[in-house]
């Protein structure tokens, strides 16, 4: 599969999860790169790809006590 196609869910899963929960995603440079903050908190820049899921769900469970698993 391309890289299109996971960029494609993980919009759809991970950012409109994120959104859906209260979290300001907002996209950088041609969706290939998002900004996510919660409330005007501490910010993260993510790449949008599985790659960072992990990095991504430790950092929402440590900074905001967000799991992300569970959504």
């Amino acid at each position: 599969m391309s890289g299109k196609h996971y960029n494609n869910k993980f919009k759809q899963r991970i950012i409109g999860t994120l959104k859906k929960n209260g979290f300001i995603c907002k996209p950088l440079s041609q969706d290939t790169k998002y900004s996510i903050s919660r409330e005007g908190g501490e910010q993260k820049i993510v790449h949008s790809g599985w790659s960072c899921y992990h990095p991504l769900r430790k950092w929402l469970k440590s900074t905001y006590n967000f799991d992300l698993e569970n959504y």
